[in-house]
């Protein structure tokens, strides 16, 4: 997927190269009005760049509109374009006689579609009566008919309930397996963090950087010793804590301390000497209940690149 220097109204990208391979899950984050939208958009051909060219699986989607759109799957957060009275099989008949299916084979891709994504039973009924994760489902569906090698998928999960958006991330994972390319945008980072093979970060229209999970974790390199007393931190003497803490950031390598109701946390980067910092704490008459172990989450990484 690449584009070179395409302008749409009020906002420009600049050449963006995303190489996503057969069977992966690349998401795109950025904060709002970063353009990752509007990417989506661009490389759909519903946008038409001002000046420039883009490209997908080698279609130019200018010149080659109609094997360019054949090659993708399309789900957009904000779909507006089903038709309320008609039911939900109805859509999918309508929308798959504009891909080109052969009537004689539609109506067997309209019940598979429909089968995946959960929504057989509800295949009569109208689309007014869908409910939010229902409609979601549905374009899914829709994208599913004519079996594209690329899915666009522009917060999918967007507004749903956990049952519906566990439902879509299965129907990715399965097309994942089934060696379809994922182009995901998400402001879901637990959902990132767990579906990515590979992330990509967009800031004021610029792709800043592309890598696995734990390369991006890497850039902040964060872990969190959290020590949890059987007497509330709030209710040990002060100066005590105060000295407490002093002594671990001196005997370790962790740049700070920080104490909240019921427990004291140590954050550092690197390698850390637990059994020192826990033998302080012994020494200083706290009776510890248990530890826990953090590391810096996606959502970290993510507020740190957003500033």
């Amino acid at each position: 997927i690449s584009y070179k220097y395409p302008k749409t109204d009020g906002f420009t990208l600049p050449d963006i190269f995303i190489d996503i391979q057969p069977g992966e899950i690349f998401t795109l984050l950025g904060p709002n009005g970063s353009g990752k939208t509007t990417l989506i958009r661009i490389i759909s051909g519903l946008i038409l760049p001002r000046a420039g060219a883009v490209e997908i699986c080698g279609y130019d989607i200018n010149t080659e509109e109609y094997q360019a759109r054949r090659t993708l799957g399309l789900v957009l957060g904000d779909e507006r374009t089903f038709y309320f009275r008609l039911s939900g099989a109805q859509n999918l008949e309508f929308f798959g006689g504009l891909y080109g299916i052969p009537r004689s084979g539609l109506k067997s891709k309209i019940a598979e579609a429909l089968e995946m994504v959960g929504l057989e039973d509800s295949a009569k009924l109208q689309y007014m009566r869908y409910s939010t994760g229902m409609r979601k489902r549905l374009n899914m569906a829709r994208s599913l008919l004519h079996d594209p090698q690329v899915y666009l998928l522009d917060e999918p999960n967007s507004g749903v309930d956990p049952h519906s958006a566990k439902k879509l991330r299965e129907i990715i994972f399965a097309l994942k397996k089934r060696n379809k390319t994922i182009l995901l945008t998400t402001h879901d980072m637990n959902e990132a963090e767990k579906m990515s093979d590979r992330i990509g970060y967009l800031k004021n229209g610029r792709l800043l950087k592309t890598g696995k999970v734990d390369e991006f974790k890497n850039i902040i390199g964060r872990r969190s010793l959290e020590i949890v007393f059987e007497v509330s931190a709030t209710a040990v003497n002060s100066m005590l804590l105060d000295n407490l803490k002093s002594e671990i950031k001196r005997a370790t390598s962790c740049y700070s301390v920080e104490t909240e109701e019921g427990l004291l946390r140590i954050n550092y980067n690197g390698s850390f000497d637990v059994n020192k910092a826990l033998g302080l704490i012994s020494r200083s008459g706290l009776s510890i209940s248990r530890t826990n172990t953090r590391e810096a989450s996606l959502e970290d990484v993510f507020i740190k690149l957003a500033g």
